[in-house]
């Protein structure tokens, strides 16, 4: 049987169509950047495999060589970071999620004048995606690349209904399907310190909750919180007891042997890639995706990548032709079809293969990321650890609440946000 997903195959000829930002051979004077180099720093991920596709295209294309350097999440974060602050021309492009935004904006550069420049198309890219990912305070500091609501999978011979509207109604059904008895559990879960605090963000966020208010009012002490803080140890109840060790990718396996009839590990991380492919898979055409319960906004979280060029960039016009192939709708479609990367233009989510495919409630999902100020990051590791602890019996509803609070109101004092920037009310 073939794969869900089939690579997309670019037949590269005389008469072929370029990326945008590319260059045929033959033009006067030869290849644009021939004998030229760039660095470019990225997520140890699928964006990674794309971009390295992109640098072979790049190469052929305008003699240019892109040098494609990775790094995990979290030591990404530190490299991109140090190097920014020191002003260290290392690299010309940067892979940034976008909650970093607005902790990297002060060092790179505004992309508009490129954009107006090239008159580049910013008509395709979502509104609701460039406004989390790329554009800061006015300023469009990058271009996304990713649009990933976080979606829930979930076995459709178990559940035919589809997941509940409701908290209530889907641990109703998880305590039915629940039986360790023959190792089977209603969720598999990522361990609590792998991502599992977007369980409690997507309850809090659903119910209409929020960490502060529109000026940065510090507002986590609320019912809202303390029955989302419920829901995710609700989740752990009817979870693999070995779940609180769990990576995301251990957490796929156990869904995709047929162990688990939710998954609440990114889809888009394993699921989507294997989920119909015998040889990794035992659930094939027996899955499906769909948003967490709706209960009062329906708002779940949203993880975006856009591409940034650093103001210490000696090869920025280099970078930026760089940037504007990777992010071509050519190049996206590419992405999708060969690593499954969603992107963030209206025309990809109308194209007919999105539309009939597995993947579609991603298009339809309201999505949203947690503050993208300087403390951002650091409020989402009281998130992480409130969560961690609470879950684990560590701590106290009580505390784990006081917790945040105590955190978030530390952490917006010694990092105040910039001036005229409010909050999404997140």
């Amino acid at each position: 049987m073939k794969r869900f997903w089939l690579a997309l195959i670019i037949l590269v000829s005389a008469g072929s169509v370029v990326f945008a930002g590319g260059q045929k051979e033959g033009t006067a004077g030869g290849k644009k950047w021939a004998g030229k180099s760039i660095t470019a720093l990225f997520f140890s991920a699928t964006y990674a495999d794309q971009a390295k596709d992109i640098a072979a295209q790049f190469q052929q294309e305008t003699g240019g060589t892109v040098n494609i350097v990775t790094f995990p999440y979290l030591t990404l974060y530190q490299k991109e970071g140090l190097a920014l602050r020191t002003g260290s021309s290392d690299y010309d492009v940067d892979l940034v999620a976008c909650q970093w935004d607005g902790e990297f904006a002060p060092y790179v550069e505004d992309l508009s004048p490129y954009i107006k420049r090239d008159n580049w198309d910013t008509s395709d890219i979502m509104t609701n995606v460039w406004s989390q990912s790329g554009i800061w305070n006015g300023e469009t500091v990058g271009i996304p690349i990713s649009d990933t609501p976080y979606l829930m999978g979930y076995r459709t011979d178990l559940v035919p209904g589809g997941v509940p509207k409701t908290y209530d109604e889907l641990f109703a059904l998880a305590k039915k399907l629940n039986d360790p008895s023959k190792g089977f559990y209603a969720f598999a879960t990522p361990g609590v310190k792998e991502q599992f605090d977007g369980m409690f963000m997507i309850a809090q966020w659903s119910l209409g909750g929020a960490w502060a208010d529109h000026n940065w009012n510090v507002t986590i002490d609320s019912p809202e919180t303390r029955e989302a803080l419920q829901i995710a140890k609700e989740y752990i109840q009817y979870s693999d007891p070995a779940a609180l060790s769990w990576g995301l990718n251990e957490a796929t396996a156990a869904f995709l042997q047929g162990n688990a009839a939710f998954l609440l590990s990114w889809p888009t991380l394993g699921l989507t890639t294997d989920g119909d492919n015998p040889d990794k898979s035992k659930i094939v055409g027996k899955w499906a995706l769909a948003q967490f319960p709706h209960e009062k906004t329906g708002i779940t979280n949203l993880s975006s990548w856009d591409l940034q060029i650093p103001k210490a960039s000696k090869n920025k016009d280099m970078a930026w032709d760089f940037v504007k192939m990777y992010t071509s709708s050519q190049a996206m479609m590419q992405a999708f079809k060969k690593y499954t990367i969603l992107a963030p233009r209206y025309s990809f989510w109308k194209d007919p293969l999105l539309k009939d495919s597995k993947l579609a409630p991603n298009g339809d999902a309201t999505a949203v990321i947690w503050w993208r100020i300087p403390a951002g990051t650091i409020a989402e590791t009281y998130v992480r650890d409130a969560v961690a602890n609470y879950v684990s019996g560590q701590s106290t509803l009580d505390q784990a609440v006081q917790y945040m609070k105590d955190g978030f109101t530390k952490t917006l004092t010694d990092n105040p946000p910039p001036a005229g920037v409010p909050n999404n009310g997140y």
